[in-house]
């Protein structure tokens, strides 16, 4: 069984006579916000191994990708700081094998980081891979397939701080945190003069421009990480060891803020990103060094203006908060069954690990 059906329910764009029922449930903002969040499914380790316990993963962020199979995963080293390597899977089970499409160093001839990334707030969309790049103030777009290179400096009447002013609290290096979601590409900084207030801003994927800023009332270094969900800020606390709370939203779309409260389950203590994915509505998280996802539900309001019969029919959520995700205990025992029967596989690719060369196309899916 692969467990890649599992992550893939839908996708954008679709047929047109289904789109306008397609979208309701999927790819549009036609709901009231977010409403929970399921248990994690546990994936795997990193390649890299323990030591390498900062970093990002996903698929592409952006609506209607061109590779929405594909999956990315993007170790920091092990002082958190620099994000140098990267591996592109073209499936599931791909990741679950570790046979990467691509593998590349972001280091140059010299040996020098100056194309590398700071921190885990590195998002893959539509193709590309943007990042705050290495120890400046640099907005940085690669294409790892073309190998092109967008450098952007940051300078206006209020800068995004970098080198690790305002970062997540208890994860380091992340001052600025890209984001994708149903609305496009996003910037999640803190700044002098907004007094160390998270910022939102839309960023243009093409020229890297941004726009104008929203400004929060809630400081960075209070909030442990942070996502977008169409154009809606939602922020994590830290709770304890092994839970998180989403207990902040501010909606770009109305610039108001909200106080959700939704619980977050964590394997391991330190969650150093957290990720949305508009294809697939998971969020994913790299957690010491694990690669996590969520599936995560929305209110709807087609419920309440024509009824539960017609929210069924559209595929929304319409039961309490204390209900559990079928598809989450399914897709969490096909994990299991996966990893069981791929163990020794697995065992043989990480012997051999250090055949693969810095960048292959082989083991094309």
């Amino acid at each position: 069984m692969d467990l890649g059906d599992h992550l893939r329910p839908k996708r954008c764009p679709v047929p047109p006579p289904l789109l306008r029922a397609y979208l309701l449930h999927n790819c549009s903002c036609n709901h009231d916000g977010l409403l929970r969040v399921s248990g994690p499914v546990l994936v795997k380790r990193n390649w890299k191994g323990a030591d390498f316990k900062a970093g990002a993963w996903g698929k592409d962020s952006a609506v209607g990708a061109k590779s929405p199979d594909h999956y990315w995963v993007f170790p920091a080293n092990k002082n958190n700081s620099a994000l140098e390597s990267f591996r592109l899977y073209s499936s599931f089970r791909k990741l679950m094998l570790y046979l990467p499409v691509m593998e590349f160093s972001l280091r140059g001839a010299n040996d020098k980081c100056e194309n590398c990334g700071q921190g885990g707030g590195v998002i893959f969309f539509n193709g590309s891979f943007y990042y705050n790049c290495y120890h400046s103030r640099n907005l940085c777009k690669i294409d790892p397939h073309t190998l092109r290179l967008l450098h952007k400096e940051l300078e206006d009447e209020d800068p995004p701080s970098f080198n690790n002013m305002f970062s997540y609290k208890g994860v380091e290096f992340q001052d600025m945190d890209m984001a994708g979601d149903e609305k496009g590409l996003w910037m999640i900084h803190a700044s002098k003069m907004a007094n160390g207030n998270m910022v939102i801003r839309k960023v243009n994927p093409e020229t890297l421009q941004t726009d104008t800023p929203w400004t929060t009332s809630l400081r960075k270094s209070d909030v442990s990480n942070a996502f977008m969900i169409c154009g809606v800020l939602y922020a994590t606390k830290r709770v304890n060891s092994t839970h998180e709370v989403i207990d902040y939203a501010f909606d770009t779309n109305s610039a108001k803020e909200y106080r959700p409260r939704i619980f977050l389950n964590k394997p391991l203590p330190t969650m150093q990103s957290l990720s949305y994915n508009p294809n697939d509505h998971k969020l994913y998280m790299y957690n010491d060094g694990y690669l996590i996802y969520y599936d995560v539900k929305f209110k709807a309001h087609v419920a309440r203006r024509a009824g539960p019969a017609l929210a069924a029919e559209s595929g929304l959520d319409i039961h309490d908060e204390g209900s559990q995700s079928l598809a989450v205990k399914t897709a969490q025992s096909a994990a299991d069954k996966e990893v069981h029967s791929l163990g020794s596989r697995q065992q043989k690719i990480k012997t051999s690990k250090g055949e693969i060369s810095a960048i292959h196309t082989s083991r094309m899916a």
